[in-house]
């Protein structure tokens, strides 16, 4: 640190005097008298040894040296950045330690002057390496002739190493067995000399401190082991199936061997007989093909010439004898209750052999029905437990794996097969006169049976209607005789004991069920629109039926209101065409004799009440009330009604009067109103009125009071005009012709209608009584009125064209003729009463006429054509 220091200052000091310079260029510094500047290159270190790494105790010297020759020179030495005490411009080590490996480096200088600090100098010390033998070919423990390579591994490998080999610390030279090249000794054939404690010595040329001895290596060197076959489990003659075990026996355990078993001199691998563990063999179930010279091979592995082969072992395999079991008594598949005795036959009688008996692998044991004597097994009586497989096994007196088991010899042990009877063609319920066909079914087809049929216990013959035929029975035609329990018998010849009977087959024959139409849903007899669900009931239920519907014996096919599903019929929505007697029809699939009809079932269907909608108030008060009141009659008085009132299809109430009121407004004119009768019992309702619109009664009402009004008053005008120029007009002298009132509707004389009359009787339609009520009493009121104006008015003048002028004809003999004249207002006054009636009855059949668009108009016609009454008419569109 002080040397670097010192560099700082001396900088600063030169850097000082340079800025003097410049800032004063006038001025000359004079040099001073006691020092002369110079200039020092920058210095270079070497090393008096020229080696990368320096071992601990060996010595070095560093020489600091500056290109220029200059004297009186001091040198600055630090090692990785720390000053070295020394000024001298070498620095010497002596015995170098570890701790001298660094970084050096030098600087000169001279008074202030110094020079730049030298490139470092690295120095490393190290101790020498270890040197250790490691085997590279071989195995630290070899047989004779193996081959061993041994390595002196130095982890330094920077630099060239001298290699010396010893064993047992004496230097090792080439021979023909040993080789040495470099850092590896080679054993080409290894030999028990060359067993021993192995090294290796390094060292550098003219290092001598650089040498290291290795640590030993053991080398064992002997001769393979020599391996022996023993048996260990079993006997050298076996049976098969017997269990071996033999021992691949060496004396060196010290190793771990690989075991190499042979037979005959051939590999011998591992299946589900052999096992191989280490050095045993295992024969778990001797075969014949297991017999042969067995021995065993050692080897090292991947080293061939470690193998040794051990001497032979004689091993001997054969087959037990066959034992084979034989039916002596009965049969292989019997029937409980029949004996069987079978026999264990063993061909080699040379021997005692021991028997045992299995059935299904299981031991049997002597009971009551079964007895061993021997080699023979007699079962005295079979039962199904008897069934099974039979084997017998052999065995030798303490040899239990030379047992033999035998074939297996299969014993069927059952109870007499249980037949039967099942349907071929038809049904176990069948009608009369229908097909059917039985069979006798065995499921042990096996063997050839005998088979009787029996009906209610009954043996059956063939006759006419009954054939059998091997196992099947077929009624040709079946009939209620046929009607009963239906079981068939098996039996085996000269096997009493393989008798059995089926279980009962039950056979129905009777006649076709008689189908019943009922009323499920609604009634016999019906209204329109009502729902009625017809049932065709079958007693018999237990099979399905197909159902047919008849309407007067035509079928009923699904439509908008009908629809059939499964015995039902839904009418959804009566009709009079609906109305008729209905008949179902029930058939089985396939079995047209199973066909029938039912009873008929007559069904009623009338229309509902009708309803009549008409309007209360009079034609009078039409105009002038705040109300109408309307009134729903429903053509059937026995019945109680409850109304409900529709207004423009729209409901508006239900109550209990007949008569409905609505507000007289001009809404209520335009619109159109309904009504329907409504009971709790049926009928529930009755049909819709026709709609009424009040708009077209006041309508018609204005067009009547219109032409009402005119005919009234041009009849009154007429009259009083008539009147007056009667009354006030002189006659003539000759005889006036009394004829009658012109305005009559009819003439007088011929009786013949007017043509106003003609029209309203042929073209108008009748006035409603109210409208005739209403004229009636507008001309009654008008009567009185007329009649005071015929008493102070005379009759009309004689006729002048086609109209009549009405005047008073002023008579010079008016003074004589007064009271004639009072006479004749007397005549006329009762003439005009008379006229009044009639004018009544004309007016009261007035009606408008149905086109909308015209107008009747009337007008008095006078003419003295005799067909002509005086009245004429024409319309106006």
């Amino acid at each position: 640190m002080a040397f670097v220091k010192f560099i700082l200052i001396a900088a600063v000091v030169s850097m000082v005097l340079r800025l003097s310079k410049e800032e004063d260029p006038g001025v000359t510094t004079k040099p001073m008298a006691m020092e002369t500047k110079v200039h020092i290159s920058k210095p270079s270190i070497t090393a008096s040894l020229n080696h990368q790494v320096l071992y601990q105790g060996e010595e070095v010297t560093l020489q600091c040296t500056v290109p220029e020759k200059l004297s009186d020179l001091e040198y600055a030495w630090d090692k990785d950045s720390a000053p070295i005490k020394t000024s001298q411009s070498t620095y010497i080590i002596n015995a170098a330690t570890v701790s001298d490996s660094g970084k050096y480096s030098c600087m000169a200088k001279r008074g202030t002057t110094t020079s730049e600090i030298s490139d470092p100098q690295v120095l490393t010390v190290k101790k020498p390496p270890q040197p250790k033998v490691i085997l590279s070919v071989g195995w630290s423990r070899v047989f004779t002739d193996e081959k061993v390579t041994l390595i002196c591994e130095v982890l330094d490998t920077s630099t060239s190493w001298k290699y010396t080999w010893l064993r047992n610390s004496l230097k090792i030279s080439d021979d023909a067995d040993i080789k040495t090249t470099g850092n590896s000794l080679s054993i080409l054939s290894a030999k028990q000399g060359h067993h021993g404690d192995y090294t290796c010595e390094i060292e550098l040329q003219d290092r001598p401190l650089s040498r290291a001895l290795s640590t030993k290596f053991a080398l064992s060197v002997q001769e393979p082991p020599q391996p022996k076959v023993i048996l260990s489990v079993g006997w050298s003659r076996v049976f098969t199936d017997e269990k071996v075990t033999l021992i691949c026996e060496v004396l060196d355990t010290s190793t771990s061997w690989k075991y190499t078993w042979l037979r005959n001199s051939l590999k011998i691998s591992d299946d589900a007989d052999i096992k191989t563990t280490g050095n045993s063999l295992s024969i778990l179930s001797a075969k014949q093909g297991h017999h042969g010279n067995y021995t065993c091979e050692i080897e090292l592995q991947d080293r061939p010439l470690s193998r040794a082969l051990s001497t032979t072992f004689a091993l001997s395999v054969q087959e037990p004898p066959q034992p084979k079991v034989i039916l002596s008594v009965g049969w292989s598949r019997v029937f409980t209750h029949e004996k069987v005795t079978l026999i264990c036959e063993v061909l080699d009688t040379s021997t005692s052999w021991k028997y045992t008996w299995l059935r299904n692998s299981l031991k049997i044991s002597d009971d009551a029905n079964i007895k061993t004597t021997g080699n023979s097994l007699s079962i005295l009586s079979a039962k199904q437990g008897h069934h099974g497989d039979y084997t017998c096994e052999i065995e030798l007196q303490d040899r239990p794996l030379s047992r033999a088991l035998s074939t297996k010899f299969a014993l069927s042990v059952q109870d007499p097969p249980q037949p039967k009877v099942i349907l071929s063609v038809g049904w176990s319920r069948v009608f009369t006169d229908e097909k059917v066909t039985l069979i006798c079914k065995v499921l042990d087809t096996s063997t050839s049976w005998k088979y009787t049929w029996l009906r209610n216990s009954l043996k059956i013959s063939d006759d006419a209607d009954i054939k059998t035929t091997g196992n099947s029975l077929s009624i040709l035609s079946a009939k209620q005789g046929h009607h009963g329990n239906y079981t068939c018998e098996i039996e085996l010849q000269d096997r009493p004991l393989s008798r059995a009977l089926s279980t009962t087959f039950a056979l129905s024959v009777q006649e076709p069920p008689q189908p019943k139409v009922i009323l499920s849903v609604g009634w016999s007899r019906v209204f329109t629109d009502e729902k009625v669900t017809l049932i065709c009931e079958v007693l018999d239920t237990s099979t399905s039926w197909k159902y047919t519907w008849l309407r007067n014996s035509l079928k009923i096919s699904d439509d908008a209101d009908i629809k059939t599903t499964g015995n039902s019929l839904s009418i959804l929505s009566a009709k009079q065409g609906h109305h008729g007697d209905y008949t179902c029809e029930i058939e089985l699939q396939d079995r047209p004799l199973s066909r029938a009809l039912s009873t008929k079932f007559a069904l009623s269907v009338q229309d509902r009440p009708p309803a009549s909608l008409t309007l209360e108030t009079s034609w009078s008060d039409i105009m002038s009330v705040d109300t109408l009141t309307l009134k729903c009659e429903i053509k059937d008085g026995t019945l109680e009604w409850n109304y409900t009132w529709y207004k423009d299809g729209l409901f508006e109430q239900t109550i209990l009067e007949e008569t409905y009121s609505v507000k007289a407004t001009e809404e209520t004119f335009k619109s159109e109103y309904k009504c329907r009768g409504n009971r709790t019992e049926r009928p529930l309702y009755s049909s819709f009125s026709e709609g009424f619109k009040a708009n077209n009664i006041v309508l018609k009402r204005k067009v009547l009071l219109a032409i009402s009004g005119c005919v009234v008053c041009s009849i009154i005008l007429l009259i009083i005009g008539c009147i007056v120029l009667r009354c006030t007009r002189k006659p003539e002298k000759q005889e006036m012709v009394k004829e009658d009132f012109f305005f009559s509707m009819t003439d007088s004389k011929t009786q013949t209608s007017s043509p106003l009359q003609e029209y309203l009787t042929e073209n108008g339609p009748p006035l409603d009584k109210e409208e005739r009520d209403e004229s009636t009493a507008i001309i009654n009121e008008a009567a009185p009125i007329i009649e005071d104006q015929i008493k102070e008015e005379g009759l009309p003048s004689k006729e002048a064209g086609h109209f009549t002028s009405f005047k008073v004809e002023k008579s010079p003999l008016k003074e004589k003729k007064e009271l004639q004249s009072l006479k004749e207002c007397d005549e006329s006054t009762a003439l005009l009463i008379e006229a009044v009636p009639a004018a009544d009855d004309q007016i009261n059949e007035v009606t408008p006429s149905k086109e909308t668009a015209c107008f009747t108009s009337f007008k008095a016609d006078i003419s003295p054509s005799p067909e002509s009454n005086g009245l004429s008419s024409y319309k106006e569109c």
